[in-house]
């Protein structure tokens, strides 16, 4: 049942990491058999990471894009650095494949950019809704 395979993480900088399922049983065998090595500092980590492993992470929201390294909510509101407050559309999207969001002011006046112009242009958004 052991089961291992490489996956790719984006942080600062972009590594490789190997990804280890494993049963109870077959993660008790990897405890004991790391518990009676000689100790070295990746041994050690190694051990400390399996007795206490983390809970499963939140899921992202479904409609959610990625611009300039953050990750944007399309179900949520946004506000500007203006105060201005933006809604984008995960179905709406420019011809580059970017979500298209949408300014109304009170007097119903209406701006329509994309997200990567409303981040570059009026940045930072801060997330007013879930």
């Amino acid at each position: 049942m052991a089961h291992a395979q490489y996956a790719t993480r984006t942080r600062t900088v972009e590594e490789t990491v190997v990804v280890l399922e494993l049963t109870e049983d077959e993660a008790d065998e990897l405890r004991d058999a790391l518990g009676e090595s000689d100790g070295t500092p990746t041994r050690v980590r190694i051990l400390a990471a399996l007795q206490k492993p983390e809970p499963p992470k939140a899921e992202e929201p479904a409609n959610t894009f990625e611009y300039d390294g953050a990750v944007y909510d399309l179900d949520a509101k946004y506000e500007d650095r203006d105060g201005d407050r933006w809604s984008f559309s995960p179905v709406q999207l420019d011809a580059t494949g970017v979500p298209r969001g949408r300014y109304r002011d009170r007097a119903e006046y209406e701006e329509v950019y994309n997200l990567a112009k409303v981040v570059d242009d009026f940045g930072p958004l801060i997330k007013v809704t879930p």
